[in-house]
């Protein structure tokens, strides 16, 4: 009995069709998820697709898309303007879908890592009601142990306490022992762990937020936030080395409930819940008006894949655009695009 071998004809059949498939599911799924691509980028998928289509299609599903849409806020307060004062931002901010400005009181923008280190651990422990915490990474050293171990005893206090660490970054860099958290009656999610279908969100989705919200919703909330992952290298420096320039600071006020909401959002998107607004939240947030005089408010911006627009790139753009006297620049990573370069240029 002889085999009946692939022949020419047949195995162009396979290819053109599964090419077509690649092709239907790069159309499709750009179209129902409004992806806006560079020409560049479209250009260079739809080739890889038509060449490759065995390797393409599952790169794309994996990797194709650079936003998740989430269900977002539709309702955007109007901001009274203020006399003489420009508030060129807070209309392109509110333009992208972002809240309106808060009140805050209390702001520390700390100076190193150490004042950075001790406020963190003072907002940890004034926790009362509630303690939610994400970040990128939380090391596998001494810091970390530490959190953990203080996250632990606020659970066993009864303080409702949510731990959420990026799936990428866990791996990047091993947490500490998280059981212990569990045990205690904590809370832990792990955002788009890698094994993740793609399926049910993109594994290139990441998390790269940091902050800790105490005791959301009451008089004395306050948000801990910036730049440092919860490793020893952002605080106290690492093997002998000092510790890595960065930026953060804590607050306290109305303007924490945009963070609570803004974590609620990606708790309830890593344990695929339907996520519901909470009281204090973005859309229930009262927006300063005249009526305020001299207020001390600030926005808090979203980026992401989770935003239908490029916001703080959209924010950059515009203030240099905008900019008068003087533009100061201070990033570890300067990779322009030709709209920022230009821009710069310009100025």
């Amino acid at each position: 009995m002889t085999s009946n071998p692939l022949t020419l004809n047949n195995w162009l059949t396979l290819h053109g069709f599964v090419t077509a498939v690649a092709v239907l599911v790069y159309v499709i799924s750009s179209h129902i998820m409004h992806q806006r691509r560079h020409p560049a980028a479209a250009i260079a998928w739809m080739l890889f697709i038509l060449l490759v289509p065995y390797l393409a299609l599952p790169a794309f599903l994996a990797f194709g898309s650079r936003k998740l849409p989430r269900p977002s806020v539709t309702q955007r307060p109007e901001l009274n303007k203020l006399a003489g004062e420009d508030t060129w931002a807070v209309e392109t901010i509110l333009a992208l879908g972002q809240p309106a400005p808060q009140l805050y009181n209390n702001l520390q923008v700390h100076k190193d890592g150490h004042h950075a280190r001790d406020s963190l651990f003072q907002a940890l422990a004034d926790a009362r009601v509630s303690l939610d915490v994400c970040t990128f990474i939380l090391g596998r050293e001494s810091l970390g142990a530490a959190i953990v171990d203080l996250l632990a005893a606020k659970a066993r206090q009864g303080v409702r306490v949510r731990l959420l660490l990026d799936g990428m970054g866990s791996l990047m860099t091993r947490h500490p022992n998280i059981r212990q958290l569990v045990d205690a009656g904590g809370e832990f999610a792990l955002f788009v762990p890698p094994t993740r279908s793609p399926l049910k969100g993109r594994t290139n989705l990441r998390n790269h937020r940091k902050m800790v919200i105490v005791d959301s919703g009451s008089a004395g909330a306050r948000l801990w936030c910036g730049g440092r992952n919860l490793a020893n290298e952002y605080f106290e420096g690492k093997s002998g080395e000092a510790p890595w320039r960065d930026l953060s600071f804590d607050l306290q006020g109305p303007m924490v409930g945009q963070a609570s909401d803004l974590f609620s959002q990606d708790w309830a998107f890593a344990d695929g819940q339907t996520h519901e607004l909470v009281p204090g939240s973005v859309s229930q947030a009262t927006p300063i008006c005249a009526a305020r005089p001299d207020p001390e408010g600030a926005q808090l911006v979203a980026s992401g894949p989770d935003q239908a627009d490029d916001t703080i790139y959209s924010i950059v753009v515009t203030a240099i655009y905008r900019s008068r006297y003087r533009i100061a620049l201070a990033t570890p990573y300067f990779v322009p695009e030709s709209a920022l370069l230009m821009a710069l240029c310009l100025a």
